[in-house]
């Protein structure tokens, strides 16, 4: 109970007003209590106690709407000293949560705050630069509010609704700190979703906010979400700083690409290159393998104008842009812009167009690349053998394929995987298995790991010449490996040796693949049965086909299959037939 005295309120013990109030707020604890009574008391009071709030107000009518329109109100007139209005709005706010739940007036309150309360009131703390708080508060909301039922679209949709809502009150600082505040809960999906969301709505997140999704998605390992950070931020000319670009080069150390990105720059310039070169080439080159050659373009013309990218990196790159889709002649054009400004062409810009060249069949084009590269005194690297070597095979050009191979030995470079497997398949194609597995010793020595394609072409090979002990040795080989064969391996395993007629060792590798739970195939069934009606076995072919209807009533085998095994029953039953 409180007690007039000489103008003060005095509080008795039991609850009370402290200290001094306007006139206007001593009936509010006898009248029903408005939100336009309770925000023009907090916007007057110098310091809103628990206990002067407590006795001012009617506990028992703070539901969810009063709250809201209260923080509403404030939220939308600027004060004089906004600092002591958005503390007593943080005290009226876990007040009203407290003197609800101690209420004892039917139907009972809530025990917690809409969303929209604890989205305008983080509005009114940032705009009184109340930073803690506001981001404590914020916290608080994405774990109550942000659900699987609840997404993250939703709660984004509800703070910005509380921004505009502020009026000309509202300051961008709320915004920026939800970007943090999502970054340091460990949600670098989300943060970058925030981050995408307030910049088609024409709020730019700060550096800082930028840095700090970046971060979350570096230390989450969500390698994919920091590097769209690091594309959003540059494409919204947010350029990075010295935090931003140890974060990306953070990110290339644990993909492990950074030596690669590194080696590839010093390779264009010649020299070696400050680490905000590398981290940009980096990002344009994801985007290159993405497809994504406008936006490439216009991206490296921004850093070019920005400087930070050198002009001999900018036109490498436009060049690789070109020739990774396959536009042969506007890499050309390039090339030429290129020399009329003054610049040469080097190993990397070299290499780009003998790969497109290589990719569209052109070997002739490409050759003569090469020998213009070599004779402006520009040495070719491994990828430039790798593009030529799978060009060659790819057109049948075994020979010249061979040649670039033998020139890469020489000079210590080792094919990749997939230069490996293409000219293996050529090899073993034209019959030249032998020579293709010594090929891929020698490789392995080297320390080149096969996969499931290097020996897939063996295996057909093998089949072709009809050596059924080289794909049973390549199966166990794959097994050592710990290479998941899968069922295009073992379709070819299963085929190589009914072709070589090495029916049982089939059986048993058809076993196999069914202890691996991979689903059997009409194909399979029907080259067994095929192989033992081929090798007069009709007892066998049937008791296949018998196996097969039985297993799964999708099996069905070819026509061809099927006829070819009702005449061999025929023709059994014709020899045995009693009146032969």
């Amino acid at each position: 109970m409180a007690v007039n005295a000489g103008g003060r309120v005095v509080a008795r013990r039991g609850g009370g007003l402290l200290g001094r109030r306007p006139a206007s707020a001593l009936s509010t604890a006898t009248t029903p209590a408005t939100p336009q009574h309770i925000s023009h008391y907090l916007a007057h009071q110098p310091r809103a106690t628990w206990e002067a709030l407590s006795a001012a107000f009617p506990a028992g009518e703070m539901s969810h709407g009063h709250v809201d329109a209260v923080l509403l109100s404030l939220a939308r007139h600027p004060h004089a000293s906004p600092e002591p209005v958005a503390r007593n709005a943080l005290a009226f706010f876990h007040w009203s949560t407290a003197a609800a739940a101690s209420s004892s007036s039917p139907p009972p309150p809530p025990s917690s705050h809409s969303l929209r309360s604890y989205c305008l009131l983080v509005h009114l703390l940032s705009r009184a630069a109340l930073f803690r708080d506001a981001s404590v508060l914020l916290e608080s909301a994405i774990s109550k509010h942000q659900s699987s039922l609840f997404s993250a679209s939703c709660f984004l949709d509800a703070f910005f609704a509380a921004y505009e809502d502020s009026g000309t009150a509202a300051t961008t600082r709320g915004l920026h700190l939800l970007v943090h505040a999502y970054a340091r809960l460990r949600l670098p999906g989300e943060a970058l979703e925030a981050c995408r969301y307030l910049a088609r709505r024409g709020v730019l997140p700060s550096l800082s906010a930028f840095n700090a999704a970046l971060h979350a998605a570096q230390r989450a390992g969500s390698f994919d979400v920091a590097w769209d950070v690091f594309e959003l931020m540059t494409q919204k000319r947010m350029y990075a700083n010295q935090s931003t670009i140890e974060l990306v080069i953070g990110v290339l150390s644990r993909e492990g690409k950074l030596a690669k990105t590194v080696a590839l720059v010093e390779r264009i310039h010649g020299k070696k290159c400050a680490p905000g070169i590398v981290a940009h080439v980096a990002l344009t080159l994801r985007m290159i393998e993405e497809n994504r050659v406008e936006q490439v373009i216009l991206l490296l013309k921004r850093m070019l104008q920005r400087n930070i990218l050198l002009d001999d990196i900018a036109y490498s790159l436009i060049v690789h842009a070109y020739c990774h889709i396959g536009d042969a002649k506007s890499a050309l054009e390039q090339c030429d812009d290129m020399v009329c400004r003054g610049r040469r062409l080097n190993a990397f810009v070299y290499t780009c167009l003998i790969r497109a060249h290589c990719c569209e069949g052109s070997m002739d084009k490409a050759a003569r690349c090469l020998q213009e590269m070599l004779s402006m005194g520009t040495k070719p690297y491994d990828e430039t053998y790798n593009h030529l070597i799978a060009g060659c095979f790819r057109q049948g050009m075994i020979k010249e394929g061979l040649a670039y191979f033998d020139n890469m030995h020489e000079e210590g470079f080792v094919l990749d995987i997939g230069s490996c497997n293409k000219m293996l398949e050529g090899l073993c194609s034209s019959g030249e298995v032998r020579k293709a597995n010594n090929l891929l010793t020698a490789m392995m020595d080297k320390g080149l790991l096969p996969d499931k394609d290097t020996y897939l072409s063996l295996i057909n090979g093998y089949g072709k010449v009809g050596d059924a002990q080289c794909i049973v040795n390549i199966y166990h080989e794959m097994e050592h490996r710990r290479l998941d064969p899968g069922v295009e391996v073992f379709t070819a395993l299963i085929k190589g040796l009914c072709r070589c007629g090495n029916l049982k060792e089939a059986e048993k590798l058809f076993a196999a693949m069914k202890k691996k739970t991979l689903a059997s195939t009409s194909d399979l069934y029907d080259m067994l049965i095929s192989g033992y009606c081929e090798k007069r076995n009709a007892k066998r072919a049937l008791w296949l086909y018998d196996k097969m209807m039985t297993e799964n009533e999708k099996l069905v085998p070819s026509p061809e299959t099927f006829m070819m095994l009702v005449r061999r029953v025929i023709k059994v039953k014709n020899t045995y037939s009693p009146d032969s």
